[in-house]
């Protein structure tokens, strides 16, 4: 458990220090190298040989730094598609790390490049506190099963993570934009996907069977298992964004 909390102690002032500092090629540095680590870990959870993949990701996130990265994210998977069918693979799966993580992490950095530091704090800040409050209201109240995914989470925890969460998010998204309704609406839904994503990561690992997606960070796991909330949370607020 020690080590667990230092490394959250950690990782969350290196988080503050980049909000701080908020410099735009440091922040596309930073974010390659979680696409980089990610999708490595990805490629383990989906049984993928190929590590060389990891080399086409990061050349198609190197694009979405002058264009729009949601049609590069289309852009590799349609091309990665059509490379399988091209060569008549049997392996359709080597899309999926092009879908997830991939193209979550690119709308990560349209969230920032196109709206700023600040929706990306609103964006993070948001899910930790749903992670951290459906942690400690999942162990303190915590009885009814929520998904066969992920035994250890329960109800409880999760609406309370959401509920959490949802305050924290209006919170810090007062100080973004303005709107109230908006915000708490924007706030509720980020928090809503960060629970389902973090339900994906934990049936993909289930799939796999491994406990974490790997052991980057000490008593954490891997880049995704700490970034799984956001890759589903970032899809809700650039929608929420949109209207």
């Amino acid at each position: 458990m020690s080590s667990r909390i230092i490394t959250g102690v950690l990782m969350f002032v290196a988080i503050l220090v980049v909000f701080f500092i908020d410099n735009y090629i440091l922040n596309f540095i930073l974010l390659g190298a979680v696409l980089y680590f990610a999708f490595n870990e990805s490629l383990k959870l989906y049984g993928i040989d190929h590590k060389q993949l990891v080399y086409a990701a990061l050349a198609f996130y190197v694009l979405t730094y002058f264009t729009n990265p949601i049609f590069i994210a289309i852009l590799a998977i349609m091309l990665v598609a059509s490379i399988l069918a091209h060569i008549k693979s049997e392996n359709l799966k080597l899309v999926a790390p092009f879908v997830y993580p991939t193209t979550p992490i690119f709308m990560m950095w349209m969230l920032y490049s196109e709206y700023g530091m600040g929706y990306l704090a609103w964006l993070i800040l948001s899910v930790v506190a749903s992670d951290s409050g459906a942690f400690f209201v999942g162990k303190a109240f915590g009885k009814h099963p929520f998904s066969p995914s992920s035994p250890n989470k329960t109800i409880e925890g999760a609406v309370g993570g959401v509920v959490v969460g949802t305050i924290v998010g209006c919170v810090v998204g007062n100080f973004v934009t303005d709107g109230f309704f908006q915000i708490l609406f924007s706030s509720f839904l980020v928090c809503v996907f960060a629970v389902w994503g973090d339900l994906f990561e934990s049936y993909l690992k289930r799939l796999c069977g491994v406990k974490d997606s790997g052991s980057l960070f000490p008593g954490h796991g891997g880049m995704l298992d700490r970034i799984d909330g956001y890759l589903f949370g970032v899809v809700a607020l650039l929608w929420s964004l949109s209207w």
